[in-house]
């Protein structure tokens, strides 16, 4: 008999990861509640607000259009992402052109809005990951790691994307978006104890049938977007058949809900994304609960099977 510890794994994806809203919002409805939140860049920012119990509907409230808000919660602006640079970033003229912008913005945003900016300080682990730039290590942040750090820095350094936003500085060194080095740190999950993991990835490649407009003719960035999307549903692939042969006692649902053709910009079509992760994962997590994988009994022959 071993106790049900359930996990949540975000990838990122910038405005893709809205659909992680979706995925909770399914495990809401089965009853599922993930007590282990790991996650990098926009897996992390979800991770670090919905793994300390704010509301789902908050959360997507600070998406909606100004005259369908409910909430009087944070507001996540394009100028939120797009930091302008400190007057210091300008004394140094190297780090100034690492990248277009800064995550300092979203930095303020959540040491606003967070319950707690202390990882000591909350109940549920969450796990962040980050890169180092020069050592290229992961650095990860949370109980059983680096604590000296608040939540919204360490988030905030996790969403770095290089080349479009400066490295964030941590202490003395310097950190950019955690998939650089990983897609998802499942390690981070099993080594918390976690034997369910859930795992929601948003980087499943567009398909198109034949006679259907290639991508090809749709402008570079359907192109990009979709060289991206397969790079980064390969290393996840390939990650999770790894770590689940090394694992065979714990349970991976893996759940890609099928974005389409939405762009990692377009923030607004939040409900259109949260409904494609909600539907992809209601259908995943009923079938596993069917199957007993959420009994408290999870090295049984149900779970494995």
């Amino acid at each position: 008999m071993v106790p049900l510890k359930v996990a949540f794994v975000g990838s990122g994806g910038a405005a893709r990861g809205i659909a992680h809203l979706g995925v909770l919002k399914a495990c809401e409805e089965v009853g599922i509640v993930p007590s282990v939140f790991v996650g990098t860049s926009a897996g992390a920012l979800v991770a670090a607000t919905y793994g300390q119990d704010i509301p789902l509907d908050v959360l997507l409230d600070a998406y909606r259009l100004p005259w369908r808000r409910r909430h009087n919660g944070p507001r996540l602006y394009m100028r939120t992402f797009l930091g302008a640079p400190k007057l210091a970033d300008f004394l140094d003229p190297g780090y100034l052109l690492s990248g277009v912008f800064s995550m300092h913005g979203l930095e303020r945003t959540l040491e606003r809005f967070l319950p707690e900016n202390d990882f000591q300080r909350i109940e549920n682990q969450i796990l962040v990951t980050a890169v180092d730039v020069d050592s290229g290590e992961r650095v990860v942040f949370g109980k059983g790691h680096r604590t000296d750090v608040p939540i919204s820095r360490a988030v905030a350094a996790s969403c770095c994307v290089p080349g479009l936003f400066r490295p964030m500085k941590v202490g003395d060194r310097y950190l950019m978006d955690g998939e650089v080095k990983r897609t998802l740190s499942l390690d981070l999950a099993i080594n918390a104890g976690a034997n369910v993991i859930i795992i929601s990835n948003v980087y499943r490649p567009e398909e198109r049938a034949a006679g259907e407009r290639s991508l090809a003719r749709s402008g570079p960035f359907g192109v990009v977007r979709q060289a991206v999307n397969l790079v980064m549903s390969e290393k996840e692939r390939r990650g999770v058949e790894l770590t689940s042969r090394n694992n065979p006692r714990v349970v991976f649902l893996d759940i890609a809900p099928d974005i389409g053709a939405f762009s990692y910009a377009n923030r607004w079509s939040a409900r259109s994304l949260v409904l494609r992760g909600y539907r992809t994962a209601l259908r995943s997590l009923t079938e596993a609960k069917e199957r007993g994988v959420f009994d408290d009994v999870a090295s049984s022959d149900a779970a494995l099977n």
